[in-house]
């Protein structure tokens, strides 16, 4: 039950952080859930703790995702890969990431935290990308250092700036954008 409990303030905290970004207050999740503030102190000590315990609710569901992916029966190589690299459940499409672009100033320890998850757990990725690298799908020449560095760089750009908010874009989107070119770059 506490759980849920949980889960449910961090659902309910991302729906008013899509209307009011970072500066929303714990009055606000309050008052989305029409529940006192103090019953979400029960459960987390701060804005800062939510805000770092949405990091993990998000990457773990990423995480899960991306092992249904390798599960799924049914998918060729690059298709696999390509879902693999824009691994994003269905739930977390609400998430307004454009939002995010403060991020590193008002919250450096979540912004470290969420891209030390960013760049972790690469180890399935990079085992298909050479894996299609054998089989002659991508160029033997593919760096898949260089190429894990490029994704990085674009996903963490995407945080760091608002360029996604003023050129009306989703993450989503841009994250689809990015692994196309990036694929279509060590195509064989």
């Amino acid at each position: 039950m506490t759980q849920d409990i949980r889960t449910s303030i961090l659902k309910n905290t991302i729906k008013v952080f899509n209307k009011k970004g970072l500066k929303l207050t714990m009055d606000d999740v309050a008052d989305q859930m029409g529940i006192s503030k103090k019953t979400i102190y029960k459960y987390f000590e701060s804005k800062e703790d939510i805000f770092e315990s949405i990091v993990d609710y998000i990457f773990d569901g990423i995480k899960r995702r991306e092992q249904e992916i390798l599960d799924e029966e049914g998918l060729s190589l690059e298709q696999r890969t390509r879902k693999l690299l824009a691994a994003f459940p269905e739930s977390y499409t609400e998430i307004d990431f454009t939002k995010l672009g403060d991020l590193k100033d008002k919250y450096p320890k979540i912004y470290k935290k969420m891209n030390r998850r960013l760049q972790s757990g690469w180890e399935p990725t990079i085992k298909l990308l050479e894996q299609g690298r054998d089989e002659g799908l991508y160029r033997k020449d593919a760096d898949f250092t260089i190429f894990k560095i490029m994704m990085d760089a674009a996903v963490a750009r995407f945080f760091e700036t608002d360029t996604l908010r003023k050129s009306k874009i989703s993450y989503i989107d841009a994250l689809n954008q990015v692994v196309d070119i990036l694929l279509t770059g060590i195509k064989a």
